[in-house]
């Protein structure tokens, strides 16, 4: 439930209808329960049917919910969601160009900690390295938490791995699907690429003021909505073959970010960096890491204690790769 315990009209509204499912609420009821008009309730209705909710009236019956649409408007999900930090404030946008950006003013301006930006349609997102990452209308999922740690600017990239490891334990709670992490910032199922991660910060020499936690995970994508990306990408729709709705991903996903990120306020990155070498891609394999002007093949050892990439050199020593300056693949046979 929202903070405080403050739920705003519409999901006030759902609730009671939800809890009559398949029955009618009647508009005396509602207004005894919202303690405003018989026209407001009818103003919020309509608003509720232009969000595709299919609400059917009946005189001496009142109002019954029908259908529900797949959108990310926080009356579908937060009601009942079981945060602490995460999640309890929300601003939702119907398209907007970056929710890491919207995210970082709103970091600036002193936004709740836990505060996420999400959206259904993003039309200039971001990712690692300078990549770009789409999100067309009402397939995936595309936001951004705002967090305020105590933490040093080296200790970032350790919320890159926190939130992979969220998705991964999500997708496994949710839908049973077993993901992995590969170092640093990215979940993939069956050697396929289903979300991305950045975090961005501002930051004194020593210090945090901000992170901004952007993940984008792919859901509802068709196979012809992936074309562009090769044979790289998936989504949990061609996983499962089946359409899902995201808003019931998205509660569970931010609960186990909340977790995470208590676990790591509790007791720092140790008890994480178990969590993410148990579901990591490529341990013990060959792989390759690229910088701007090199090359370095080896095994994958795992990361440090601070989320660093460890790669043994064929010559035996112990290569250390930082997240900002190289990506990762399996080495050429």
């Amino acid at each position: 439930m929202p903070k405080g315990g403050i739920m705003n009209p519409k999901q006030k509204i759902l609730e009671l209808l939800r809890e009559e499912e398949p029955g009618y609420v009647s508009g005396e009821y509602i207004c005894q329960q919202l303690q405003v008009s018989r026209t407001a309730i009818w103003k919020t209705i309509e608003s509720l049917r232009s969000d595709g909710y299919d609400i059917e009236a009946r005189p001496r019956l009142g109002y019954r919910l029908l259908t529900s649409p797949d959108i990310l408007d926080p009356a579908e999900w937060q009601t009942d969601i079981k945060t602490h930090i995460i999640g309890q404030t929300v601003r939702y946008y119907k398209t907007t160009t970056s929710t890491n950006e919207v995210a970082k003013d709103l970091a600036r301006q002193g936004i709740t900690e836990g505060a996420i930006i999400i959206t259904e349609e993003q039309s200039k997102g971001r990712g690692r390295l300078g990549r770009t990452w789409q999100c067309p209308p009402r397939t995936g999922l595309c936001f951004s938490v705002v967090l305020f740690p105590r933490a040093n600017p080296m200790e970032v990239p350790q919320f890159t791995m926190l939130a992979a490891v969220a998705v991964v334990k999500a997708l496994y709670r949710t839908l049973g699907l077993r993901a992995q992490v590969k170092w640093p910032n990215d979940v993939y199922i069956e050697g396929l690429k289903i979300c991305g991660i950045l975090a961005e910060m501002a930051a004194e020499a020593d210090r945090v003021k901000y992170v901004v936690l952007g993940i984008g995970l792919n859901v509802n994508q068709s196979k012809e909505d992936l074309v562009c990306f090769g044979n790289t990408a998936t989504s949990l729709r061609v996983q499962l073959g089946r359409t899902l709705l995201r808003s019931q991903i998205l509660k569970v996903l931010l609960e186990e970010l909340d977790n995470l990120y208590t676990l790591w306020q509790q007791e720092g990155f140790l008890p994480l960096k178990g969590l993410w070498r148990d579901n990591a891609l490529w341990i013990g394999n060959k792989v390759q890491v690229s910088g701007l002007n090199s090359n370095y093949q080896g095994t994958m050892e795992g990361i440090d204690d601070g989320g660093a990439l460890l790669l043994r050199l064929y010559d035996g020593t112990i290569k250390t790769f930082y997240s900002g300056e190289v990506s990762l693949r399996p080495a050429n046979k």
